[in-house]
């Protein structure tokens, strides 16, 4: 009688043990890794901007993707709420975005920088030219 149950016993206890192996797999490693650093910035974000010398808020959405030519660049479609036809780039080092001074339309430079604080969210300093005059931006951007 020993004998027969035994066999039974090591599948049932085989069967329980599948589970907590299972549950033990880290979540992180089922998303391969493609190594490049853009990946966490890519998508949608929300930005809440105002002017440094002024307390009216805007709120618009940036869209930042891959910039094809360039490994290290990133585009920011309507950066600064200049417009969804509009683009800067940015090079993207670590967990941070620099937009070099660019004129992104006739009369219209920004430059700043906007540094990765969490998965979900950035804070920006920016400046932008415009028709001469210069103002100094602060925004957060959320996804």
């Amino acid at each position: 009688m020993k004998s027969r149950l035994r066999p039974y016993a090591v599948v049932l206890f085989a069967l329980l043990l599948i589970p907590v192996f299972n549950a033990c797999l880290p979540e992180d490693d089922l998303d391969p890794d493609t190594g490049d650093p853009r990946d966490k910035f890519i998508g949608s974000w929300i930005f809440s901007d105002a002017p440094a010398l002024r307390s009216v808020k805007a709120t618009y959405t940036v869209t930042i993707s891959n910039d094809p030519g360039n490994s290290s660049q990133v585009l920011l479609r309507n950066f600064a709420g200049a417009g969804g036809m509009y683009s800067a780039y940015g090079i993207v080092t670590s967990d941070r975005i620099t937009v070099p001074e660019q004129e992104m339309a006739t009369g219209f430079i920004v430059e700043g920088s906007g540094d990765l604080t969490s998965d979900d969210f950035m804070e920006w300093e920016y400046t932008i030219t415009a028709g001469g005059d210069m103002e100094n931006f602060s925004a957060s951007a959320s996804r």
